[in-house]
């Protein structure tokens, strides 16, 4: 993903601009910025939403794909993860009626132009989610997953899985990792 074109611009200016356009606009400390993916984000981000998608049929939870905003009430900022868990009842934001409060799994595929925001300033507008048990962030490059989950009241623990299975306690399921390559070596093979 790659933020361009922030824009300073008041909350309601934001959500009105945001449901009309065709691009997908972040907002964040006052500033609205647009995004773009490269085809191996946009794969990898695909297959992440259909490994949960099977992963999680015939249980009560719900995923969304990366097109699900979520709003982060106390830093009140706007963000489109590239995939979203809800296993309560989804509730939605006073401002913005499109975006989502209380997701139980967030998660982000790395860009080398957000990879420090996704794991820094992201994540920490994505802790004040009360809801939040379990944020995922997948490096392409590396081929692993960096997984965030909450161990207790403002503590997390980390830790990187790097193959066999990604196994989510917040959701009760597992997936192989793999599942997440399928496809990218093909995509990146020059014809």
């Amino acid at each position: 993903m790659e933020a361009r074109d922030p824009r300073r611009v008041p909350l309601a200016e934001y959500v009105a601009f945001d449901r009309t356009s065709d691009e997908r606009w972040e907002y964040v400390d006052g500033a609205a910025f647009v995004l773009s993916a490269s085809p191996e984000h946009n794969l990898v981000k695909g297959n992440l939403f259909v490994a949960l998608r099977r992963a999680l049929e015939g249980r009560a939870c719900l995923p969304f794909p990366d097109g699900q905003k979520i709003a982060t009430r106390r830093t009140r900022s706007y963000h489109y993860p590239d995939a979203s868990v809800f296993c309560a009842d989804p509730l939605r934001d006073a401002d913005d009626e499109h975006a989502l409060v209380n997701p139980t799994l967030l998660a982000e595929v790395l860009s080398p132009t957000t990879a420090d925001y996704d794991r820094g300033g992201k994540f920490v507008h994505y802790r004040t989610l009360d809801s939040l048990e379990e944020y995922l962030v997948v490096s392409i490059e590396e081929r692993l997953v960096e997984q965030h989950r909450r161990v207790g009241s403002g503590q997390w623990l980390m830790t990187e899985v790097r193959g066999g299975e990604l196994a989510l306690g917040s959701l009760d399921v597992r997936f192989p990792l793999d599942a997440l390559w399928t496809d990218l070596d093909r995509l990146r093979t020059d014809a």
